[in-house]
């Protein structure tokens, strides 16, 4: 009699778990697609931030990069030292015998309040 009531069992267990699996099939998907949709949010916000963080570091070494050359330029300009604070105008001896030139410097001298120096070196 056990043996068939076990018998009677399986064959209920067989004949029930497809029904069992089909019914509960869409509360796991459910479940996982939200699991997915949470983790795709995060790694749209994660990637958002990172692009972020690069545009921002990009932007902040182009900038260093202009300073700098901004600097150097004003340097190489004659008179203009890294703190970006007027000390003199120079001119070479040759630019200095030339009247437009030693004119321009000579104005542009007096426009900023500086010196002019001519280096006869």
């Amino acid at each position: 009699m056990s043996d068939t009531n076990d018998d009677q069992a399986a064959a209920m267990i067989k004949a029930l778990a497809p029904k069992l699996a089909e019914a509960i099939m869409p509360q796991i998907v459910e479940s996982v697609e939200e699991q997915i949709q949470g983790i795709k949010a995060k790694n749209d916000e994660l990637l958002g931030t990172l692009k972020g963080m690069k545009d921002k570091q990009e932007a902040e070494q182009l900038s260093a990069i202009a300073q700098k050359q901004i600097r150097e330029r004003l340097n190489n300009d004659q008179g203009i030292s890294n703190d970006d604070t007027p000390k003199a105008i120079t001119l070479s001896k040759e630019d200095a015998r030339d009247v437009r030139k030693y004119r321009a410097a000579r104005e542009r001298a007096q426009k900023e309040g500086v010196e002019l120096v001519v280096d006869r070196g």
